[in-house]
C-alpha cells in the first residue's frame, strides 16, 4: 500500500494524490497549494484532475475568489470512503496500537518511527517499530522469552496482512536502550524526534535517567 497516499490503493493514478490533499483539509486550496502539497505530478496534470473531479461533482469549486478554491463536496455519496480511505494512516496505527494494547506481556514502550512515522511512506516502505521490551528475568524464562518472540512475529504478520507493506520490528532490552542513548546513537536521536507512540511510557520517560 502506498501509505502516504492510501486512496492509491483503489486508483493508481494522480487522483488518488489530489483526492487525498482535499479530504485532509476542510476549509480548501488552490490548485497550486494542492500541487505543492501532493508534491508530484506536473501542474497542469492536477488541474486536468480537479477539472475531471469537479464535473464528477466529487469535488467543489469556488471561483469567487482571485483562484479558484477546490475543495472536497462532502454531500457527494462517494465522500465518506473517500475520506474513510484518507484516514487509513491513522486506522492502522489505531490497529497497531490495539494489537500490543492486548499482548500478554507488554512492552515498557511501543512506538512508530522511521518514513511511515513522518508520513513519507510509500508501497514499497517498511513499517519500522520499536519495542522496548520488559525483564525477562525470573522463573520460567524461556516460555516467557517464547511468548515475547510470538507476540513480535503475529505483530509482523498483521501488520503486512493490514496494509501489504513489511514491518520492521526493532526489539532492545531496556539496558540496551539506555547504553544507546548514552553513547550518542543517532538512531535514538530519531526515535525520540519522530516517534509515535502506540503503547507504554512515553520513549522520553523510559530514557529519563539514562545520561
Amino acid at each position: 500500500m502506498d501509505l502516504s497516499y492510501p486512496l492509491a490503493t483503489v486508483s493508481p493514478t494522480l487522483d488518488a494524490g489530489v483526492l487525498q490533499v482535499i479530504a485532509s483539509t476542510t476549509s480548501g486550496c488552490t490548485a497550486a497549494e494542492l500541487h505543492r502539497r501532493l508534491g508530484r505530478g506536473s501542474d497542469e496534470g492536477v488541474r486536468k484532475v480537479l477539472g475531471r473531479l469537479v464535473r464528477q461533482g466529487v469535488v467543489l469549486s469556488d471561483s469567487t475568489t482571485r483562484y479558484p478554491v477546490y475543495s472536497l463536496n462532502r454531500d457527494h455519496v462517494a465522500a465518506a470512503y473517500i475520506e474513510a480511505l484518507a484516514r487509513v494512516r491513522v486506522e492502522i496505527i489505531q490497529r497497531i496500537g490495539a494489537e500490543i494494547d492486548g499482548w500478554q506481556i507488554s512492552p515498557l514502550h511501543a512506538g512508530l518511527f522511521g518514513s511511515f512515522a513522518r508520513g513519507l511512506a510509500d508501497s514499497d516502505s517498511d513499517i519500522d517499530v520499536l519495542l522496548v521490551r520488559p525483564s525477562l528475568d525470573g522463573r520460567g524464562r524461556q516460555v516467557t522469552e517464547e511468548l515475547w518472540l510470538e507476540q513480535i512475529d503475529r505483530l509482523g504478520r498483521r501488520i503486512l496482512s493490514w496494509t501489504g507493506n513489511d514491518a520492521q520490528i526493532i526489539d532492545l532490552t531496556h539496558a540496551t536502550l539506555l547504553q544507546m542513548d548514552r553513547d550518542g546513537d543517532p538512531l535514538v536521536e530519531s526515535w525520540r524526534a519522530d516517534g509515535i507512540p502506540v503503547h507504554g511510557g512515553r520513549l522520553v520517560d523510559v530514557l529519563r535517567g539514562s545520561r
